[in-house]
């Protein structure tokens, strides 16, 4: 498979907001260079989706100066690589990173060298699917889990993407994680990074557009680490998977988004317990009302 090098010229001010718009559009992450301007990269596979992809990423960073931001030229360019060239290029930005207290991501290419008595580290290897832990977003939703996991739990974790919260989950003692993600690579990459952390006794990996498979109030708690609209358009399956009390962890939202994610929530039965926030982003923690 060949791979399309996406860079985007931005500024500073815009730069984690196109690193997500390149996210939602199929980039398993990205990596951010220079300072005037911004430079953000990523890699998208050469298929029948590229043109539309490119085209709705190039439509969103257009209308960021709606949103007050100033995207600069936005221009974006594109080269082509192989498969062995894309992932030498991935090992350049992707090292292992501690989150929160306990919760330590390590390429499997890299080491951990100072490890501490109660370490949980996930070896993931992301392929193109979402979810490095280098992001805001992930590591946003990782915080909150650390903080909430209490007992062995049932979670359910939408846009599973690499796997890493649902890896995260198993590790911090879930009885059940259940794993979905619309993106075949997504679910490839989830199945072989469960394996690899020998979670597979309690993660299972589906490929699912929407929570609609899943039984009514199956979980204590839900991750969404995807995008304010899908969270929105979902609200009530949502709250319709979860038991009265569980927990939602949403994340993906721009600040500029998080009021009218939160309206959605509560106009079907959340309670908002919580905001995290790490610069443009935020997660947003509801519990369902009973």
């Amino acid at each position: 498979m060949r791979w399309a090098q996406i860079e985007v010229e931005t500024t500073d001010q815009a730069q984690d907001a196109v690193a997500n718009i390149l996210m939602e559009n199929g980039c398993g992450g990205v990596a951010i260079q220079g300072d005037a301007p911004v430079i953000v990269k990523g890699y998208l596979p050469v298929d029948d989706r590229l043109e539309d992809r490119l085209l709705h990423a190039k439509s969103a960073i257009t209308s960021l100066p709606d949103f007050g931001l100033e995207a600069g030229s936005g221009e974006i360019t594109i080269s082509y690589e192989d498969d062995q060239n894309w992932a030498e290029a991935w090992k350049q930005f992707f090292h292992t990173t501690r989150i929160g207290n306990r919760i330590v991501i390590k390429p499997t290419w890299d080491t951990h060298d100072k490890p501490e008595l109660h370490d949980i580290v996930i070896e993931l290897d992301p392929g193109m699917a979402f979810g490095t832990g280098s992001h805001a977003t992930t590591q946003l939703v990782l915080k909150a889990l650390e903080k909430h996991m209490r007992g062995r739990k049932v979670v359910i974790d939408f846009g599973t993407g690499s796997g890493i919260l649902a890896i995260a989950a198993a590790k911090l003692k879930a009885s059940l994680v259940i794993a979905f993600d619309s993106d075949d690579l997504a679910v490839k990459a989830a199945r072989e990074n469960v394996l690899r952390n020998d979670a597979d006794n309690v993660v299972e990996v589906h490929r699912a557009e929407s929570p609609a498979f899943i039984s009514d109030a199956t979980a204590d708690i839900v991750t969404a680490n995807i995008v304010a609209e899908t969270i929105m358009e979902n609200a009530e399956q949502l709250a319709r998977i979860l038991r009265t009390g569980g927990l939602l962890i949403a994340s993906g939202i721009t600040t500029g988004k998080s009021l009218e994610t939160e309206q959605a929530l509560r106009n079907v039965g959340f309670d908002i317990a919580q905001t995290l926030k790490d610069g443009e982003w935020v997660a947003i923690v509801g519990v369902k009302a009973g």
